[in-house]
């Protein structure tokens, strides 16, 4: 694949550093502009499904997030004034079979820093803000 082109990405977020990770991995040339001063360690808990897991197996990822990730045995939804039980999800070793790649909660910062891992050095500029997009025509 040729790309004569430099691709921009906006944001340095875990999708923004996804797309890095890939468009490195094909040795696309990209920036990322990012409006933070620099990285902090910002969000909570983030769920990782087996689909999600896949993509981040295709960036060389798994083995790293499973050394950080949880992987639950289920999840159970009750009725929130009665305790009645809404639904059951199994996880853990039977859904990884079903599915091919585990459900994975995580910190959304561990899943960053991960990501960040997968672009080059200097591949962000931080402290750049989107002002205006002008269309190019390929």
């Amino acid at each position: 694949m040729s790309f004569a082109g430099r691709v921009a990405i906006v944001g340095a977020g875990v999708g923004g550093l996804a797309l890095g990770g890939f468009l490195s991995r094909l040795g696309v040339p990209f920036a990322v502009y990012e409006q933070a001063r620099q990285f902090t360690r910002l969000g909570a808990g983030i769920q990782m499904s087996p689909n999600a897991v896949k993509v981040l197996r295709a960036l060389g990822l798994e083995r790293r997030i499973r050394e950080f990730a949880f992987a639950p045995r289920s999840w159970s939804n009750r009725v929130w004034n009665s305790g009645d039980n809404l639904f059951d999800f199994t996880y853990g070793d039977e859904a990884e079979a079903k599915y091919g790649a585990p459900y994975l909660l995580m910190h959304r910062g561990d899943l960053h820093d991960a990501l960040h891992s997968t672009v080059p050095a200097g591949s962000i500029a931080f402290n750049k803000t989107l002002t205006r997009a002008k269309r190019r025509r390929l």
